[in-house]
């Protein structure tokens, strides 16, 4: 048997359950790319609009990716108890990540409101090295933009819940459809509301925080109505409303995986916040370029993210069959399928670099700066790739403690200083925060897939014993 072969059965079951989350990635994926360029176009030849979505979202995704990633861990969780068919630890699962998750994300709006009025003491702090009235320009137009991301929190949160269950059970198809529709919605919503359609008044920048508040509410009741009332879930719903369910203990073990995984992806989005915040320095051109920049990065990543989410599951049913002798063939065949893609976009990104960046913009000199920034966004997606599968692995085994100190040291000791070094000392402007993203990232991937590594073999010794 070939050596591809040997690996076909894995590669479908990861494709299987990955496929619809490349869907949902490739649908909000999507809506983001349209925010861009729609606001991009709204503004011409001026950057300003384009830069206020950049800055608003990326205060608003610092904390919010962490919120998000507290309901991760409800998935390795719900996938043990499933494989091992105890439908009554599910439902407890359930209800307990739901009432948990919708908590959390109350206290989230709060502290998000909380940070608004900080947000201005962002510009103040970088006046005397850059434009000041383009950076007051930015700033005063991202808080509308803000505003409406944060009153999405709470339902966003309801959806998590209930996606993280399903997603458990090994069921990525509903949350695809819900995600693909409601962004669909948030597209038509983004021309009503942008440019002043159908008789809504035009709002320019601040109406594609409008359309994806509203698409972000229809994703929560779209899933929650069809998940509590569809008849083959119901042996999982039947005891929802019961208190007895409730467990301070099961609250315990959610956050137990929950933060970690919340740290890992706040801590990472720090490092890419914190240089998208930094670029400001250098202007709205800057600031609209790294945009791009980032836009196409999460272009690529959105099929590691399938793959990843996928090798959660299987590893996490693994798990909780025990039948750990099946984790090292189902991991390998993750890392090939998502090498094979990064290296293949990453050489399309060096090709096209010049005719990427006219997809957002006139700017000129935003589209030569993006370039430039292309080709250096190519060379860590490598690293980028191994990390992410790393510890969706890791996730999948409930092996998450251990995250913590790694992403500390790659973030907060490496990327950040050497991203000043780059960008400051050495003179290599925006495109050295991205060559510090990447020392970070490679950081990141060489101890998480040494990490599970061992884990597997630790796991497989019990098969031999």
């Amino acid at each position: 048997m070939s050596f591809i072969s040997r690996y076909v059965p894995y590669y479908k079951a990861n494709l299987s359950l990955a496929l619809p989350v490349i869907l949902s990635q490739a649908g909000q994926i999507t809506v983001q790319l349209a925010d861009t360029a729609m606001v991009g176009h709204y503004g011409g030849d001026d950057p300003i609009p384009l830069a206020a979505v950049s800055f608003g979202s990326s205060i608003f995704y610092l904390v919010f990716i962490a919120i998000m990633g507290i309901s991760f861990g409800l998935t390795p969780l719900v996938g043990e108890y499933f494989a091992k068919d105890d439908k009554a630890r599910c439902t407890s699962l359930l209800q307990n990540g739901f009432t948990l998750y919708g908590i959390v994300g109350i206290i989230a709006t709060f502290i998000l409101m909380a940070i608004r009025p900080l947000i201005p003491l962002l510009g103040e702090l970088m006046i005397d090295n850059g434009d000041s009235g383009s950076i007051n320009e930015v700033i005063t137009l991202s808080l509308p933009y803000y505003d409406t991301l944060v009153w999405a929190t709470f339902p966003i949160m309801l959806f998590y819940a209930v996606k993280q269950f399903l997603e458990g059970l090994g069921n990525t198809r509903i949350a695809m459809v819900v995600i693909v529709t409601c962004n669909l919605l948030n597209i038509l919503l983004n021309w009503v509301f942008i440019y002043g359609k159908w008789g809504v008044e035009e709002m320019g920048a601040v109406g594609a925080g409008w359309a994806t508040f509203v698409s972000r509410v229809a994703m929560c009741v779209a899933i929650c109505l069809y998940f509590f009332t569809a008849r083959h879930f119901r042996e999982y719903t039947r005891g929802f409303l019961s208190r007895s369910l409730l467990r301070i203990r099961i609250f315990v073990n959610l956050l137990r995986l929950g933060i970690p995984i919340a740290f890992q992806m706040f801590m990472e989005s720090l490092a890419f916040v914190a240089a998208n915040i930094v670029v400001l320095v250098f202007g709205a051109t800057a600031v609209s370029a790294y945009q791009i920049g980032t836009n196409m990065m999460n272009l690529t990543f959105m099929i590691v993210v399938a793959i990843g989410s996928a090798t959660t599951i299987l590893c996490s049913h693994i798990y909780g069959r025990r039948e750990f002798g099946e984790l090292r063939r189902t991991t390998r065949a993750a890392y090939q399928m998502g090498l094979a893609w990064v290296l293949s976009v990453a050489s399309l990104y060096v090709i096209f670099r010049t005719a990427i960046p006219t997809l957002f913009t006139t700017n000129t000199e935003v589209i030569e700066m993006a370039s430039a920034m292309l080709v250096v966004i190519a060379m860590f997606q490598m690293s980028d790739c191994l990390q992410a599968l790393s510890i969706s692995i890791l996730r999948g085994l409930q092996d998450v403690k251990i995250i913590i100190p790694i992403v500390f040291l790659a973030y907060v000791v490496i990327t950040i200083p050497a991203g000043w070094l780059f960008a400051f000392e050495w003179g290599m402007g925006p495109v050295g925060l991205i060559v510090a993203l990447t020392l970070g990232l490679s950081t990141v991937a060489l101890c998480t897939a040494l990490r599970a590594n061992h884990t597997i073999k630790q796991l497989e010794k019990e098969v031999e014993n």
